[in-house]
Protein backbone atom coordinates (compact mmCIF):
# COMPACT_ATOMS: atom_id res chain seq x y z
CA UNK A 1 0.00 0.00 0.00
CA UNK A 2 1.12 3.36 -0.45
CA UNK A 3 3.14 5.41 2.38
CA UNK A 4 4.50 8.87 0.99
CA UNK A 5 4.48 11.98 2.59
CA UNK A 6 4.16 16.01 1.22
CA UNK A 7 4.15 19.30 2.37
CA UNK A 8 0.73 19.67 0.28
CA UNK A 9 -1.38 17.48 -1.49
CA UNK A 10 -3.47 18.92 -4.07
CA UNK A 11 -6.90 16.72 -5.03
CA UNK A 12 -7.91 17.10 -8.47
CA UNK A 13 -5.82 16.87 -12.01
CA UNK A 14 -7.82 19.40 -13.84
CA UNK A 15 -5.51 22.94 -14.99
CA UNK A 16 -6.38 24.53 -11.33
CA UNK A 17 -4.60 21.50 -9.66
CA UNK A 18 -2.13 21.47 -11.69
CA UNK A 19 -1.28 25.45 -11.95
CA UNK A 20 -1.42 25.37 -8.03
CA UNK A 21 1.12 21.92 -7.63
CA UNK A 22 3.43 23.98 -10.38
CA UNK A 23 3.71 27.10 -8.71
CA UNK A 24 4.25 25.13 -5.17
CA UNK A 25 6.69 23.29 -6.51
CA UNK A 26 8.53 26.76 -8.23
CA UNK A 27 8.62 27.75 -4.52
CA UNK A 28 10.66 24.34 -2.93
CA UNK A 29 7.71 22.59 -1.88
CA UNK A 30 6.98 18.62 -1.79
CA UNK A 31 3.77 18.26 -3.35
CA UNK A 32 1.42 15.60 -4.47
CA UNK A 33 -1.35 15.64 -6.94
CA UNK A 34 -4.44 13.10 -6.52
CA UNK A 35 -6.06 12.63 -9.78
CA UNK A 36 -9.24 9.35 -9.12
CA UNK A 37 -9.06 9.80 -13.24
CA UNK A 38 -6.52 7.86 -15.65
CA UNK A 39 -5.42 11.39 -16.70
CA UNK A 40 -5.23 15.08 -15.74
CA UNK A 41 -7.25 17.08 -18.02
CA UNK A 42 -9.79 14.25 -17.79
CA UNK A 43 -13.19 16.92 -16.59
CA UNK A 44 -13.83 20.47 -17.55
CA UNK A 45 -10.03 21.81 -18.49
CA UNK A 46 -10.53 19.74 -21.43
CA UNK A 47 -13.87 19.82 -22.60
CA UNK A 48 -13.94 23.57 -23.23
CA UNK A 49 -12.85 25.76 -26.03
CA UNK A 50 -9.79 27.00 -24.95
CA UNK A 51 -10.86 30.93 -24.68
CA UNK A 52 -9.34 33.17 -22.21
CA UNK A 53 -11.58 36.49 -22.38
CA UNK A 54 -10.41 39.44 -20.99
CA UNK A 55 -13.60 41.17 -21.14
CA UNK A 56 -16.78 39.05 -20.55
CA UNK A 57 -16.49 38.98 -16.80
CA UNK A 58 -18.59 41.38 -14.74
CA UNK A 59 -19.98 43.30 -13.22
CA UNK A 60 -17.41 45.60 -13.97
CA UNK A 61 -17.25 46.45 -10.45
CA UNK A 62 -16.91 42.47 -9.28
CA UNK A 63 -13.77 41.37 -7.35
CA UNK A 64 -12.87 39.10 -10.09
CA UNK A 65 -11.49 41.71 -12.47
CA UNK A 66 -7.85 41.98 -11.00
CA UNK A 67 -7.55 38.54 -11.17
CA UNK A 68 -9.01 37.70 -14.52
CA UNK A 69 -6.38 41.20 -15.77
CA UNK A 70 -3.70 39.69 -14.25
CA UNK A 71 -4.53 36.22 -15.17
CA UNK A 72 -4.80 37.39 -18.49
CA UNK A 73 -1.36 39.07 -18.34
CA UNK A 74 0.44 36.07 -17.04
CA UNK A 75 -0.75 33.54 -20.61
CA UNK A 76 1.63 35.53 -22.44
CA UNK A 77 5.09 34.68 -21.35
CA UNK A 78 3.33 30.80 -19.90
CA UNK A 79 4.82 29.21 -23.00
CA UNK A 80 7.82 30.39 -21.88
CA UNK A 81 7.98 29.63 -18.27
CA UNK A 82 6.99 26.21 -18.12
CA UNK A 83 8.60 24.95 -21.88
CA UNK A 84 5.82 24.09 -22.90
CA UNK A 85 3.84 25.87 -26.00
CA UNK A 86 0.44 26.03 -25.37
CA UNK A 87 -0.53 27.21 -28.75
CA UNK A 88 -1.81 30.86 -27.04
CA UNK A 89 -2.49 33.70 -29.78
CA UNK A 90 -3.93 36.67 -29.57
CA UNK A 91 -6.83 36.63 -31.18
CA UNK A 92 -9.50 39.24 -29.67
CA UNK A 93 -13.20 39.02 -28.83
CA UNK A 94 -15.57 40.23 -30.85
CA UNK A 95 -19.04 40.25 -28.15
CA UNK A 96 -21.93 40.53 -31.24
CA UNK A 97 -25.78 41.89 -30.64
CA UNK A 98 -28.43 40.79 -32.64
CA UNK A 99 -30.72 43.78 -31.34
CA UNK A 100 -30.72 47.10 -29.98
CA UNK A 101 -31.52 45.91 -26.43
CA UNK A 102 -28.55 43.84 -26.47
CA UNK A 103 -26.52 46.33 -27.88
CA UNK A 104 -27.19 48.58 -25.29
CA UNK A 105 -26.31 45.77 -22.49
CA UNK A 106 -22.72 45.14 -24.60
CA UNK A 107 -22.34 49.06 -24.48
CA UNK A 108 -22.86 49.56 -20.29
CA UNK A 109 -20.61 46.49 -19.92
CA UNK A 110 -18.34 47.55 -21.88
CA UNK A 111 -18.61 51.33 -19.84
CA UNK A 112 -17.39 49.60 -17.05
CA UNK A 113 -14.79 47.90 -18.21
CA UNK A 114 -12.95 50.68 -19.64
CA UNK A 115 -13.37 52.53 -16.08
CA UNK A 116 -11.21 49.72 -14.95
CA UNK A 117 -8.72 49.61 -17.92
CA UNK A 118 -9.88 47.23 -20.14
CA UNK A 119 -9.39 48.83 -23.80
CA UNK A 120 -12.74 47.44 -24.94
CA UNK A 121 -14.06 49.51 -28.39
CA UNK A 122 -17.78 49.86 -29.27
CA UNK A 123 -18.19 48.88 -32.87
CA UNK A 124 -21.72 49.36 -35.21
CA UNK A 125 -22.95 46.30 -37.59
CA UNK A 126 -20.58 47.68 -40.30
CA UNK A 127 -17.47 47.97 -39.08
CA UNK A 128 -18.55 44.25 -37.28
CA UNK A 129 -18.87 43.09 -41.10
CA UNK A 130 -15.20 44.76 -42.33
CA UNK A 131 -13.78 42.94 -39.65
CA UNK A 132 -15.65 39.57 -39.62
CA UNK A 133 -17.64 39.42 -43.30
CA UNK A 134 -18.60 36.10 -42.55
CA UNK A 135 -21.28 37.47 -39.66
CA UNK A 136 -24.78 37.73 -40.10
CA UNK A 137 -25.59 40.85 -41.33
CA UNK A 138 -28.37 40.97 -38.51
CA UNK A 139 -25.76 41.79 -36.19
CA UNK A 140 -26.35 45.19 -35.06
CA UNK A 141 -23.37 45.33 -33.15
CA UNK A 142 -21.09 45.10 -30.39
CA UNK A 143 -17.61 45.29 -28.71
CA UNK A 144 -14.05 44.10 -29.72
CA UNK A 145 -11.15 43.59 -26.85
CA UNK A 146 -8.33 42.88 -28.87
CA UNK A 147 -6.16 41.59 -25.84
CA UNK A 148 -7.98 38.19 -25.30
CA UNK A 149 -6.15 34.60 -26.11
CA UNK A 150 -6.88 31.45 -27.35
CA UNK A 151 -5.37 28.34 -26.24
CA UNK A 152 -5.26 24.83 -26.07
CA UNK A 153 -6.25 23.89 -22.76
CA UNK A 154 -4.89 20.79 -22.84
CA UNK A 155 -1.60 21.91 -23.56
CA UNK A 156 -1.58 24.00 -20.48
CA UNK A 157 -2.85 21.65 -18.24
CA UNK A 158 -0.27 19.24 -19.47
CA UNK A 159 2.44 21.77 -19.46
CA UNK A 160 1.75 22.79 -15.83
CA UNK A 161 1.54 19.14 -14.88
CA UNK A 162 4.80 18.56 -16.89
CA UNK A 163 6.63 21.59 -15.29
CA UNK A 164 5.42 20.58 -11.79
CA UNK A 165 7.00 17.06 -11.80
CA UNK A 166 10.19 18.28 -13.29
CA UNK A 167 10.42 20.48 -10.56
CA UNK A 168 9.66 17.24 -8.45
CA UNK A 169 6.19 17.05 -8.05
CA UNK A 170 4.37 13.44 -8.25
CA UNK A 171 0.91 13.54 -9.82
CA UNK A 172 -0.88 10.05 -8.88
CA UNK A 173 -3.95 9.15 -11.28
CA UNK A 174 -6.13 6.38 -10.63
CA UNK A 175 -5.70 7.61 -7.24
CA UNK A 176 -9.31 8.09 -5.23
CA UNK A 177 -9.47 10.41 -2.42
CA UNK A 178 -11.72 8.30 0.50
CA UNK A 179 -10.62 10.28 3.81
CA UNK A 180 -8.94 13.50 5.43
CA UNK A 181 -7.45 12.53 8.48
CA UNK A 182 -7.76 15.79 11.18
CA UNK A 183 -6.36 15.73 14.78
CA UNK A 184 -6.69 18.65 16.91
CA UNK A 185 -8.60 21.40 14.10
CA UNK A 186 -5.30 20.37 11.89
CA UNK A 187 -5.11 18.32 8.76
CA UNK A 188 -2.37 15.35 9.14
CA UNK A 189 -3.08 12.89 6.25
CA UNK A 190 -5.15 12.25 3.20
CA UNK A 191 -6.03 8.79 3.08
CA UNK A 192 -6.73 7.39 -0.68
CA UNK A 193 -7.83 3.88 -2.07
CA UNK A 194 -3.65 3.53 -2.49
CA UNK A 195 -2.52 4.12 0.51
CA UNK A 196 -2.18 7.12 3.10
CA UNK A 197 -0.29 10.59 2.37
CA UNK A 198 1.14 12.43 5.65
CA UNK A 199 0.57 16.09 4.68
CA UNK A 200 -0.17 20.05 6.23
CA UNK A 201 -2.20 20.82 3.90
CA UNK A 202 -4.59 19.72 1.31
CA UNK A 203 -5.83 21.67 -1.42
CA UNK A 204 -9.55 21.14 -2.83
CA UNK A 205 -9.21 21.62 -6.47
CA UNK A 206 -11.58 19.09 -7.29
CA UNK A 207 -14.34 21.21 -9.73
CA UNK A 208 -17.80 19.98 -9.44
CA UNK A 209 -16.97 16.99 -6.51
CA UNK A 210 -15.20 19.88 -4.34
CA UNK A 211 -18.56 19.28 -2.35
CA UNK A 212 -17.67 16.23 -1.89
CA UNK A 213 -14.33 16.61 -0.70
CA UNK A 214 -15.89 18.99 1.87
CA UNK A 215 -18.05 16.74 3.54
CA UNK A 216 -14.99 14.52 4.89
CA UNK A 217 -14.25 16.98 6.90
CA UNK A 218 -17.85 18.35 7.68
CA UNK A 219 -17.91 21.15 5.82
CA UNK A 220 -20.75 22.16 3.42
CA UNK A 221 -19.17 23.89 0.14
CA UNK A 222 -21.79 25.52 -1.99
CA UNK A 223 -20.44 23.56 -5.27
CA UNK A 224 -22.82 22.22 -8.02
CA UNK A 225 -21.88 21.22 -11.42
CA UNK A 226 -22.93 22.62 -14.58
CA UNK A 227 -22.72 20.75 -17.52
CA UNK A 228 -21.77 22.45 -21.10
CA UNK A 229 -22.50 20.88 -24.22
CA UNK A 230 -19.81 21.51 -27.44
CA UNK A 231 -20.25 21.09 -30.75
CA UNK A 232 -17.18 20.31 -33.25
CA UNK A 233 -17.46 20.51 -36.78
CA UNK A 234 -15.56 19.50 -39.94
CA UNK A 235 -12.48 21.32 -40.86
CA UNK A 236 -13.28 24.49 -42.87
CA UNK A 237 -10.45 26.09 -44.94
CA UNK A 238 -8.58 28.88 -42.49
CA UNK A 239 -7.74 31.66 -44.48
CA UNK A 240 -6.81 33.43 -41.20
CA UNK A 241 -6.96 33.32 -37.63
CA UNK A 242 -10.95 34.52 -36.59
CA UNK A 243 -11.24 36.41 -33.43
CA UNK A 244 -13.38 34.60 -30.90
CA UNK A 245 -17.33 35.17 -31.40
CA UNK A 246 -19.65 35.78 -28.33
CA UNK A 247 -23.28 35.96 -27.99
CA UNK A 248 -24.28 39.07 -25.89
CA UNK A 249 -26.54 37.10 -24.18
CA UNK A 250 -23.36 35.83 -22.24
CA UNK A 251 -23.84 39.07 -20.22
CA UNK A 252 -26.86 38.57 -19.05
CA UNK A 253 -25.74 37.59 -15.77
CA UNK A 254 -23.87 40.92 -15.67
CA UNK A 255 -26.18 43.05 -17.52
CA UNK A 256 -29.70 41.96 -16.53
CA UNK A 257 -30.44 41.16 -20.34
CA UNK A 258 -31.20 38.16 -21.43
CA UNK A 259 -34.35 36.32 -23.55
CA UNK A 260 -37.08 35.53 -20.45
CA UNK A 261 -38.92 32.84 -21.72
CA UNK A 262 -38.22 29.91 -24.02
CA UNK A 263 -36.45 26.45 -23.82
CA UNK A 264 -33.17 28.25 -25.04
CA UNK A 265 -33.20 30.12 -22.29
CA UNK A 266 -33.82 26.94 -19.47
CA UNK A 267 -31.16 24.69 -20.81
CA UNK A 268 -29.05 28.26 -20.89
CA UNK A 269 -28.07 28.00 -24.53
CA UNK A 270 -25.42 30.96 -25.53
CA UNK A 271 -23.54 31.20 -28.45
CA UNK A 272 -19.99 31.15 -28.76
CA UNK A 273 -17.88 30.33 -31.51
CA UNK A 274 -13.87 29.53 -32.14
CA UNK A 275 -12.15 27.99 -35.19
CA UNK A 276 -9.20 25.70 -33.72
CA UNK A 277 -5.55 25.78 -35.34
CA UNK A 278 -7.02 22.38 -36.84
CA UNK A 279 -10.10 24.77 -39.19
CA UNK A 280 -12.83 22.62 -37.03
CA UNK A 281 -15.13 24.89 -35.35
CA UNK A 282 -16.32 24.97 -31.55
CA UNK A 283 -19.40 25.80 -31.27
CA UNK A 284 -20.84 26.02 -27.49
CA UNK A 285 -22.53 26.05 -25.28
CA UNK A 286 -25.63 25.35 -22.50
CA UNK A 287 -25.33 25.62 -18.98
CA UNK A 288 -27.33 22.94 -17.09
CA UNK A 289 -27.61 21.79 -13.75
CA UNK A 290 -26.62 18.19 -13.81
CA UNK A 291 -24.06 15.68 -12.61
CA UNK A 292 -25.00 13.73 -16.02
CA UNK A 293 -22.43 14.08 -18.65
CA UNK A 294 -24.61 13.16 -21.47
CA UNK A 295 -25.36 14.93 -24.76
CA UNK A 296 -29.20 15.22 -25.45
CA UNK A 297 -30.53 16.57 -29.46
CA UNK A 298 -32.81 19.11 -27.67
CA UNK A 299 -29.63 21.08 -26.61
CA UNK A 300 -27.24 20.36 -29.50
CA UNK A 301 -30.09 21.69 -32.14
CA UNK A 302 -30.64 24.72 -30.21
CA UNK A 303 -26.64 25.42 -30.02
CA UNK A 304 -26.55 24.66 -33.96
CA UNK A 305 -29.82 27.05 -34.57
CA UNK A 306 -27.93 29.81 -32.52
CA UNK A 307 -25.07 29.15 -33.92
CA UNK A 308 -26.45 29.77 -37.72
CA UNK A 309 -27.88 32.86 -36.53
CA UNK A 310 -24.22 34.92 -35.93
CA UNK A 311 -22.57 32.73 -38.30
CA UNK A 312 -25.03 31.07 -41.58
CA UNK A 313 -22.17 29.43 -43.13
CA UNK A 314 -21.99 27.40 -40.79
CA UNK A 315 -25.36 25.61 -41.39
CA UNK A 316 -23.59 24.00 -44.26
CA UNK A 317 -20.78 22.63 -42.27
CA UNK A 318 -21.03 18.82 -40.74
CA UNK A 319 -20.90 18.40 -36.89
CA UNK A 320 -18.64 15.49 -36.14
CA UNK A 321 -18.27 15.21 -32.51
CA UNK A 322 -20.57 16.08 -29.21
CA UNK A 323 -19.48 15.92 -25.65
CA UNK A 324 -19.90 18.01 -22.05
CA UNK A 325 -18.15 18.59 -19.67
CA UNK A 326 -19.08 19.62 -15.79
CA UNK A 327 -18.02 23.10 -14.34
CA UNK A 328 -17.88 24.02 -10.83
CA UNK A 329 -20.30 27.05 -9.70
CA UNK A 330 -20.88 28.65 -6.26
CA UNK A 331 -24.62 28.66 -6.40
CA UNK A 332 -24.85 31.47 -3.71
CA UNK A 333 -23.33 34.07 -5.18
CA UNK A 334 -21.31 32.73 -8.31
CA UNK A 335 -17.55 34.00 -7.56
CA UNK A 336 -15.21 31.50 -6.80
CA UNK A 337 -14.29 30.21 -3.58
CA UNK A 338 -10.43 30.62 -2.72
CA UNK A 339 -8.19 30.31 0.38
CA UNK A 340 -7.84 28.92 4.11
CA UNK A 341 -10.85 27.75 6.10
CA UNK A 342 -10.74 29.39 9.73
CA UNK A 343 -11.90 25.87 11.55
CA UNK A 344 -9.69 23.38 9.79
CA UNK A 345 -6.30 24.09 9.95
CA UNK A 346 -4.09 22.98 6.67
CA UNK A 347 -7.37 22.76 4.52
CA UNK A 348 -7.35 25.12 1.39
CA UNK A 349 -10.28 25.17 -1.54
CA UNK A 350 -9.47 26.45 -4.86
CA UNK A 351 -12.83 25.67 -6.62
CA UNK A 352 -15.68 27.59 -8.08
CA UNK A 353 -14.45 28.83 -11.45
CA UNK A 354 -17.53 27.89 -13.46
CA UNK A 355 -16.32 28.82 -17.16
CA UNK A 356 -13.55 30.72 -16.11
CA UNK A 357 -11.03 27.99 -14.92
CA UNK A 358 -8.95 28.35 -18.20
CA UNK A 359 -8.69 32.07 -17.81
CA UNK A 360 -8.22 32.27 -14.18
CA UNK A 361 -5.65 28.88 -13.67
CA UNK A 362 -2.36 31.49 -14.06
CA UNK A 363 -3.32 33.33 -11.08
CA UNK A 364 -5.17 30.97 -9.01
CA UNK A 365 -2.14 28.57 -8.90
CA UNK A 366 0.34 32.02 -8.07
CA UNK A 367 -2.24 32.34 -4.96
CA UNK A 368 -2.70 29.34 -3.63
CA UNK A 369 1.09 29.03 -3.37
CA UNK A 370 1.57 32.34 -1.82
CA UNK A 371 -0.85 31.49 1.00
CA UNK A 372 0.33 28.09 1.62
CA UNK A 373 4.06 29.20 1.70
CA UNK A 374 3.68 32.93 2.53
CA UNK A 375 0.48 33.28 4.45
CA UNK A 376 -0.50 36.16 2.59
CA UNK A 377 -1.11 37.14 -1.43
CA UNK A 378 -0.30 39.62 -4.04
CA UNK A 379 -3.76 40.63 -4.91
CA UNK A 380 -6.60 40.27 -2.57
CA UNK A 381 -9.11 37.77 -2.16
CA UNK A 382 -11.03 38.10 0.49
CA UNK A 383 -14.28 38.40 -1.80
CA UNK A 384 -13.59 35.08 -2.40
CA UNK A 385 -13.00 33.53 0.88
CA UNK A 386 -14.94 30.21 2.34
CA UNK A 387 -15.82 32.59 5.95
CA UNK A 388 -18.46 34.16 3.71
CA UNK A 389 -20.56 30.49 4.59
CA UNK A 390 -18.78 29.94 7.57
CA UNK A 391 -21.03 31.51 9.59
CA UNK A 392 -23.92 28.52 8.31
CA UNK A 393 -24.92 25.93 10.98
CA UNK A 394 -23.84 23.48 8.89
CA UNK A 395 -20.10 24.43 8.45
CA UNK A 396 -20.02 25.08 12.62
CA UNK A 397 -17.24 21.82 12.90
CA UNK A 398 -17.19 20.06 16.12
CA UNK A 399 -15.04 18.72 18.12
Amino acid sequence: MLKKSADVVVIGGGIIGCSIAYNLAKKGSKVIVVEKRERVCAGASGANSGAVPLSLFGPPESPIIPLVKESVNRYGGLSEEIDYDIECQKAGLLTCALDEKQYQAVKKHAEGLQKNGIKVRMLDGDEIQKLEPALSKSIVGGSEDEESYLLNPFKVTYGYARAAKKLGAEILLSTETQKIEVEKGKVTALVTDKGKIGTEFVVDSAGPWSGEIGKMVGLTIPIEPIKGQVIITEPVAINRRWRYIMDADYLSPHTGHQETTGLRTKLGVIGGFIQENTGNWIVGSSHEPTYDKAVTVQTLVLMARRAIEFMPMLKHVNCIRTFAGLRPRCYVDDLPILGKVASLSGFIIATGHLGAGVTLAPITGKLISELIIENKTSLPIDAFAFSRFENTESNQLKG
